[in-house]
């Protein structure tokens, strides 16, 4: 067979036998550019397995809490329940707070972008006890792109907020608040969308946080928590 009779359909003949067949019927254009040609082929069966790879599995997106402040948290009197004649009971308990993170979500697929689908919402607890819920961002449709990531910002304050703590929970919140170090719970939960993909996936992690009461003249320091 002659040089120039060579095509792309001997490609994967001639790139896997390059060098002898160069040996022994010289340099030829047609071997040049029947190996280019395979070479080429192969490229680009490689470049089309490696994207099929990145769009099929799924890199679940991982939810980090950047930063936090804790300006206050402690036992408040409860808000009255009933008041009879001028003199109102007051029952239960309640806690007074002042707080913001910034809640990161990361996309770490390599080639798919990750559409955020409905309400993002977060709940912050005390020893299991949810003491606020706030909404990180409302409806709508925020596009991550591959390898980065969306920051969202939440702030919650209460003067007297109602919270079923319990007599040990409560003892547990003025132990730790004397210790100056509060062991929380941010629970993170919402939607996304791969693309390529059509279902819906649902996201909910829990985040423990250990803050410290923070002033503007004294910021806590705060390391990035990861959540799971």
């Amino acid at each position: 067979m002659d040089d120039d009779d060579l095509d792309c359909g001997d490609c994967s003949v001639v790139c896997c036998c390059a060098n002898s067949h160069h040996s022994q019927s010289g340099s030829g254009s047609g071997a040049s550019a029947a190996v280019f040609c395979c070479c080429l082929l192969l490229a680009a069966l490689a470049l089309v397995a490696l994207l099929v790879v990145a769009y099929a599995f799924i890199v679940p997106v991982r939810v980090t809490v950047d930063d936090a402040a804790l300006g206050r948290l402690a036992l408040a009197a409860p808000a009255p329940s009933s008041c009879i004649n001028g003199t109102c009971a007051r029952t239960g308990t309640a806690i007074s707070y002042d707080l913001s993170v910034g809640v990161a979500l990361h996309n770490h697929n390599w080639v798919m972008a990750v559409w955020r689908r409905g309400t993002l919402d977060a709940e912050l607890r005390f020893r299991g006890r949810t003491f606020a819920r706030a909404r990180l961002a409302g409806a709508g449709r925020d596009r991550i792109p591959a390898l980065r990531m969306e920051v969202y910002h939440l702030a919650a304050a209460a003067e007297s907020a109602p919270v079923a703590l319990g007599p040990g929970a409560a003892a547990e919140l003025a132990r730790q608040s004397a210790a100056g170090v509060f062991e929380l719970e941010l629970i993170v939960f919402g939607e996304v969308k791969y693309e390529a993909h059509t279902r819906r996936r649902a996201i909910r992690v829990t985040c423990p946080l250990r803050l410290s009461p923070s002033t503007a003249t004294a910021p806590a320091a705060f390391a990035r928590v990861k959540c799971a």
